[in-house]
Parts: C-alpha cells; structure tokens; sequence
C-alpha cells in the first residue's frame, strides 16, 4: 500500500491508494481515466485518515475519478477529505472540492461527495459567485424543473433513482416564482415494499435556469424493518385516528403579529393529529414510537392567589440585594454586578438582574437572580457550579412525587403571584443513572392552555438541590370568561377532512447509552430498526394554521389572519386575454375572489397594487412592521390588512408621506401606477429629470408624473392607446395584472443590463 499526498496552495492533504483489488472494484464502476496529479511521500505515524480510509472499499483515486465525471475541466482541485461511518451517516465517504480563481477570488466551486464502498453520488453542490440569470419570462416551471431532478438522479444515482419517489404530501403546491432567482427543490423518498420510509431520501435543487445546484443523499445502511404478519388496512387506521384524537382548546399568538394584535390571543384547535399508530395493532404513538400515555391530572402549584413577596413602593438595588439573600443561600457569596431592565420579557415588567460570585478570588462559581421590582417575584435562578459526580444509589432513591412536590413549594416561594395560574404538565424521566430532574409547568386561563406563560424547575437528582429555575409570562390579555366557541368535535371534524393517512417506516430512536463512534475507533455500529406505523398527514401549506374556536375559520400561525386551505377557482376567468396575469396576482392574495369571481374590469385599489409590488420586492412576502410603528397615513392604521405592504413602501420610496392619507380604497390611477412601477424599478431619481425624455404621447405635458409615464410606454409595461396615456384614467384589475407581470420581466432584463 503506497501513501501519498495532495498539495493545493497551503492545503496539505493525506490520502491512500489502496491494493488493486479495491482498485478493480472501482474499475467496475466506470472506466478509467487517469489519476489526478500526486506525490508519493512517507506515512505519518498514526495517519487518522490513512488508518480510516483504508478500511474503505474505494481508493481516493477511485472515487475521484468517479467525481470527477460531474465536474468541468480547467478547475483546481483543492480540497479532499474522507470520513468514516457513524451512527448519523452509516457509510464512508470521499468528498473532493474544485475552485475557479479570478483574481485570488472563487469564481465558482463543486464540491461532490461519493460513496467510500459503493461509488454512489452522495453528495453534491455547486456554487458560482455571479450566476448568470435568465431572463424573468424564460425561467423554468415547477415541472421542467422536477424533470431536471429526475434525470440527474436516474443519471448520477440510478440505484437510488429505482429506490425512491418523489414525494410531495408534506409540502405546499409551490408559488409562481416573482423573480428569477428562485430555486425549486425535490424529495425522492425510499420506498420499502412500497412503503415510504422517509428517513432516508434524496434532496435535489435546481435553480431558475434548469441547472441542479444541490444534491444531499440521507440513507441507512443496514436498517432492519419491520415485517408484521398483518397490517391494519387504512380504513382501519383512519377510524382509530379518529377514536383516539382530542381536539383541545389553547390560545396561541401569531408569531408576526404587532400592536394591539400581540396582547389578543386567538382561542384555537391546533392539530390533534400529531401522534402515530403501530401498523400492527393500532397503539397509539408518541414521536419517539413510544406508546402514547394517558393525560395525567394535572394541578396548580397553589390553590389559591398568593400574596406577592414585595408591596409598595418599587425595589431599590439595596431592597432587591436584601430580598434575594433572604430567598437564596448566598454564604460563600458576593454581589459581583447588578442591572435594572425597565421592560423586561417577562410581561415587560421592571426587573433587577442580580450575579453573585464565590468569595474566593480563585472560584469559578456563580449565582444568577432576576427578580421583579414591583413584587419581588424570582423570574430566573441559576448556578453555575459544576455538577458533583453522579451518586448513583442517592439517585436511584430519589423520589419523583416528592420532587414534583418540592417544585411547587417553589413556586409558591419564589413566584407566588402566578403560582394558582401554573400547573405541573412535564417532567423528565428520573432513571438510575439521571443527573437531573426537570418539572415544567404550564400557565391556564380558566383551564385551558394560555399562549405564553411556563416554568420549569430542574433538581440535582442526587441531592434533591434546586439548580436552576426559569419562568417566563407574556403580556398579552385574555377574557375573564371563556367566549363561547366552537365544539371539541366540531373543530375535529374539520381537522380530520385535511388529513391523508398513508402508512410509513420509521427509525426507531437510538439507545441512550449510543455515542458518537469516531473515524479512528474501529466499531460496529448499533442496529437501527424501522418501524412501520400509520400518521395522518394535514393538507400542507406554505404556513403553519389552527382552526379558530370561535369563527369557525382557519387562521396562519404567523399572521393570524384568515386563510383558505383550499382557494377555489375565479369562476370567470378561464379564457381571459389576461387569465394567467390575474392568476398570478390571485395567487399571491393581492386580489380576492367577489362572489366568486375575479371581475377583471373592476377598477383595482391603491391597497392591492402596493400590496402586490411589495410582495414582488420581497420574495413574494409582506415582512410584519416593527411593533409600534406610527401609520405613515391616517387612513391605514396598524389594523388594516395593507398596513404592513403601506409602511414597506414607504421604506422603500414607493410611496411620498406628503398627505395625510393614502386612500388605499379607492381606484388607482394611471399616472400613480405608472409611478409607483418606476419606483419599484429603481429609477425614481431618473424619473424626475422629465425634460429629458422625448415622447409623441399628447396628454401628458401636465402630468407631475411624465418622467415615469415616458419611462413606462418605452419599456412597454403600460401601453397608451392612439397617442394618449389618459394620466387619470382608472385601471383595472386585467390592465393592472398584465402591467404587473411586464414590470416583473422587464424587472429581470434591466438587473442584467443596468446602465443608469
């Protein structure tokens, strides 16, 4: 066996040429070609990469000779590194990385990952620092594109092209892509006897111009599935879902909501259809393929409101400091720092930040305390002191009720004035050899789930010792009385019409006790199994939802505000000059249906074209406001559904604060649209200069907007008709889509050739 190395630059690789047998292998894989350029030189001692990648069937040369296929010529081969089987990725792997240099700088790269013993593709990426776009209307469609994936993977990978299926039941129907920089990407799930195992899968991206730019194959080897002698059939499944789900009422809080829209919690049913069934008896499961337990009763730290440890007048430092070494056993102890937060996280409520350290100059323990200035309510308690080694017989004799039971007592101590409001939900499982016990509680409104609102206290499992404590409310509000809403059984009904049960494999998680195995550790790896269970998919979207309690409506997550899961088609569209316009703007929710009709010759609103060119200038999305933004315009306050598109395209110059109000309402005229569209381009300052431009267009001369009317026609985005562009002429929502998508193509062209 003759070691050699790779020189790139400053990089210094080790790699093997392995015996010829192992070189005959690789042969039988593809033909020949020649070996990329080495040095022999001396093994160093103990080589990891050498001792690892010689268990390996492929030789460096064999599996860059392999790579190599996928990657042009001329380019610099400058990096090589091998790594070994572990438990995450259970086969060896040869990954090579080629640059282009321009000017010391990398042009482009690939990088490409091959199977250390088989010589399969496992990975692939290829990066190009300025890619050449296609123009807007030339980009590929979600179908081109998946024939792109599929003929890589039969080329590349026909192994895997046979084994997998494209899957698509937990992802969106994609959007028409608003520029040409969008990217498409594909999952080709394993299927065993048919079955979908989606553990393992082949990723594929492709870009606008049809080019695949990504590739990621996640696989087990050696996985042994499960057989069982009969399976429920998925009429079966479907009925234990039902049975087994409960639809329980929480409040939740959109994510991206701002404003007063941040203290009113939505009461919602959020998916009771999370768990999974054993294939074989229809056991309920947890996401671990653990049995699914029944709901324990759960109970409040304190049955009753507490008094509040501090009244009166707000906490000094000094009030603060002597409360907190009345809580905590600080001997040993000095108060190293302290801060006051005005607006704390915890309900924007004033809190003093407290940090002890050892009184030994040499100690390296800490104590941190956040505590409330108004209440002396503990927020957070920590210390920072390593844990004593494990006690096994002391941990084997801890005992969990009792540690439930000291949780609450610390609740009621530390946090009294939420401690009727928190009850006990989670706690880890004290095993013999567990270090920690956690207690987590959850805050209810009337028995039902808040948005925010926890606690949790975790113990030394040995001692029984607090080690650290957190809690965390939020500020928002809710009703003294449940709003009447809708039935367990009726928000059921709905989530089980966007369900799919499909059968699938699962791996089983690992064992507690499995490491991570090194490349330089000769070992065999654990057993994985797969086992097949039954999971009843929801109709997937491009945002999480719930179903509101009291409307009846589902609702985004992230926004809040309604949505269709399912948008039914414009009954008058079909045919249309426009029809494929218009979709595109119904598409992105920039127009709505009106008794089930787009009405194309309806006047459109100021508020949906800002709102559609906001959705073009950011990937097809209006990013929330920050919280507590004065409206730009009296007439678009923070509650209207066009604030967040109305304040972006202030930001963005696309609209002048130069009245109070935008009327967003009301028809759009020519001459504005025009603007605005010249605008998005980027070419507002050009716009102003209108003695520039020269244009037989007879109605314009008193047009405050003639720069950009001029700028328009010639682009051929608006078109005037006999000579006259009619400035204050209405558009309507036909005229306003086909502009919008001439404005997106002409968009592409002048990002490539900008001369001005």
């Amino acid at each position: 066996m003759k070691p050699w190395i790779i020189r790139s630059g400053s990089v210094v690789l080790s790699a093997v040429l392995l015996a010829p047998a192992a070189q005959a292998y690789a042969a039988q894989l593809l033909p020949a070609e020649a070996p990329v350029q080495a040095t022999p030189i001396s093994a160093p001692a103990g080589n990891q990469l050498t001792d690892a990648a010689s268990k390996a069937k492929l030789s460096k040369e064999a599996a860059l000779n392999i790579a190599k296929k996928l990657v042009p010529q001329g380019l610099e081969l400058e990096n090589v590194s091998f790594r070994s089987a572990d438990i995450w990725r259970t086969f060896p792997e040869w990954t090579f990385i080629w640059v282009k240099k321009d000017q010391n700088e990398i042009a482009y790269s690939y990088t490409v990952s091959i199977h250390a013993d088989s010589g399969e593709l496992t990975g692939y990426s290829h990066y190009q620092q300025h890619p050449s776009k296609p123009a807007y209307a030339d980009r590929v469609s979600y179908a081109e594109a998946q024939k792109a994936a599929e003929q890589f993977l039969a080329r590349h990978n026909p192994a895997k092209a046979k084994a997998t299926r494209l899957y698509t039941r937990d992802l969106p129907v994609p959007k028409t892509p608003l520029d040409s920089n969008t990217s498409y990407t594909f999952r080709f799930v394993r299927l065993v006897d048919d079955v979908p195992f989606p553990d393992n899968s082949v990723e594929i991206t492709v870009n606008a111009a049809g080019t695949v730019t990504g590739y990621t194959l996640s696989w087990s080897d050696g996985v042994r599935f499960e057989k069982p002698q009969r399976m429920l059939s998925p009429e079966e499944a479907a009925a234990l879902f039902k049975q087994h789900a409960k639809a329980k009422l929480s409040y939740v809080l959109p994510w991206d909501a701002r404003g007063e829209e941040r203290n009113k919690p939505i009461l919602a049913y959020e998916n009771p259809f999370t768990f999974y069934l054993d294939a074989k008896n229809g056991t309920p499961l947890t996401d671990s393929l653990e049995p699914l337990k029944p709901e324990a009763e759960t109970s409040p730290a304190s049955s009753k409101r507490l008094s509040p440890r501090h009244t009166g007048s707000a906490l000094t430092q000094e009030a603060a400091v002597q409360l907190a070494e009345r809580t905590f056993d600080l001997s040993g102890y000095k108060l190293r720092a302290a801060s006051y937060n005005e607006k704390d996280s915890n309900g924007s409520r004033p809190v003093w930040n407290l940090e002890y350290q050892t009184k030994n100059a040499n100690g390296q323990s800490y104590v941190y305390i956040a505590m409330d200035a108004l209440n002396g309510d503990v927020y957070h308690f920590s210390k920072n002191n390593q844990l004593p080694e494990p006690k096994k017989d002391a941990a084997k004799k801890a005992d969990a009720n009792s540690l439930k039971k000291k949780a609450a007592e610390v609740i009621r101590s530390w946090t009294p004035t939420w401690a009727d409001r928190l009850y006990v939900t989670e706690t880890t499982e004290l095993k013999p050899d567990a270090e920690r016990y956690e207690v987590r509680f959850q805050r209810l409104v009337n028995g039902i789930p808040a948005a925010t609102g926890s606690a949790s206290v975790s113990f030394d499992a040995a001692t029984g010792e607090v080690l650290t404590y957190n809690t965390h409310f939020g500020s928002e509000t809710y009703p003294s009385q449940v709003p009447k809403h809708r039935s367990a059984a009726e928000a059921l009904a709905a989530w089980e019409k966007e369900t799919e049960v499909e059968a699938v494999y699962m791996l089983e998680p690992l064992p507690d006790d499995a490491v991570a195995f090194r490349a330089e550790k000769a070992v065999t790896l654990p057993e994985r199994k797969a086992k097949l269970v039954y999971r009843a998919a929801v109709t997937p979207l491009d945002q999480p939802y719930v179903y509101d309690a009291v409307s009846g409506d589902w609702r985004s997550l992230s926004t809040g505000k309604p949505i269709q899961l399912h948008r039914p088609a414009p009954a008058d569209l079909k045919g249309h000059p426009a029809e494929k316009a218009l979709m595109l703007m119904y598409e992105y929710e920039a127009l709505s249906l009106i008794d089930g009709n787009i009405m194309p010759e309806r006047s459109i609103t100021r508020g949906e074209m800002i709102q559609m060119l906001m959705l073009s200038l950011n990937q097809g999305r209006v990013l929330p406001v920050a919280a507590g933004r004065k409206a730009s315009f009296s007439d678009v306050a923070s509650t209207s559904k066009y604030f967040a598109a109305v304040e972006a395209a202030v930001d963005r110059g696309l609209l002048d604060k130069n009245s109070p109000s935008l009327k967003p309402d009301e028809t759009i005229t020519r001459e504005e649209l025009a603007d605005m569209i010249v605008r998005a381009l980027g070419y507002r300052k050009l716009s102003e200069h209108a003695e520039m431009f020269a244009t037989k267009l007879t109605d314009i001369d008193q047009s405050t907007h003639r720069g950009a009317i001029v700028i328009v026609s010639t682009l051929g985005i608006m078109t005037p008709a006999k000579g006259e562009f009619q400035p204050k002429g209405s558009v309507s929502r036909a005229d306003a889509a086909v502009a919008f998508a001439r404005f997106l193509e002409k968009r592409s062209e002048l990002e490539e050739n900008r001369t001005f």
